[in-house]
């Protein structure tokens, strides 16, 4: 098995999830984390797919900000009087504005793209942690 095959693979997975998360799930990542993979590789064919919740790992942490909104370019442009002022960090009315807002959401979304580029060594240290137990299943 190739690692950088399973790494490009794992990123080409994490995008489309991030890419096709609903709110509830963006909004779960940025509260806690939880991101995880299951990867099935056979020679040269590789498929990962995102799983969200489960035990702890590598990706864990990804997109985690407890819901803080870190600054990214989403903040800029025509978009800034939509973004209106968000209800206090640790309220209800916090997770329903999240919900209920697209650029909220788009800023998320956001975010997460930039934190999987940017973290390219938490993700090749998930994909050694899965090589290691394959060698130790015995897997080819």
């Amino acid at each position: 098995m190739d690692k950088e095959i399973i790494l490009e693979s794992l990123t080409r997975a994490l995008e489309n999830w991030i890419r096709n998360a609903s709110a509830e799930q963006l909004w779960q990542v940025h509260q806690s984390g939880g991101l995880g993979a299951s990867i099935h590789a056979e020679i040269d064919v590789v498929q990962a797919r995102v799983v969200l919740g489960g035990p702890r790992n590598a990706l864990s942490d990804i997109g985690k900000t407890d819901g803080r909104l870190p600054v990214t370019e989403a903040f800029l442009g025509k978009h800034v009087a939509a973004w209106g002022t968000p209800p206090p960090q640790g309220s209800a009315a916090r997770e329903q504005w999240f919900l209920s807002n697209e650029l909220a959401r788009e800023h998320a979304r956001q975010y997460l793209m930039a934190e999987v580029n940017e973290k390219r060594e938490v993700l090749a240290s998930f994909v050694d942690d899965w090589m290691a137990q394959q060698d130790a299943a015995g897997s080819p």
